[in-house]
């Protein structure tokens, strides 16, 4: 099974966008909520590299708004 890690500001939204990719999309998890995007990418490398996901930096978005790391298998 695949799965895939990131970072948002906006999980509602990332989710739907994410779906049109992956109909497959199952077992969508919020991991962590933090208040810089320096943090939330840092718990987002961790997270891709305990569960073997598929990661990219990035995520549009100011480096001090509420930041979610996400996690989804497809």
């Amino acid at each position: 099974m695949a799965c895939r890690v990131g970072i948002t500001t906006d999980p509602n939204r990332r989710k739907r966008e994410w779906e049109t990719q992956y109909p497959t999309l199952r077992n969508w998890m919020i991991m962590g909520q933090y208040n810089t995007k320096s943090e939330a990418q840092k718990r987002e490398n961790e997270v891709a590299l305990l569960y073997g996901c598929v990661s990219a930096p990035g995520g549009a978005g100011n480096e001090y708004d509420t930041w979610y790391v996400y996690k989804f298998d497809y």
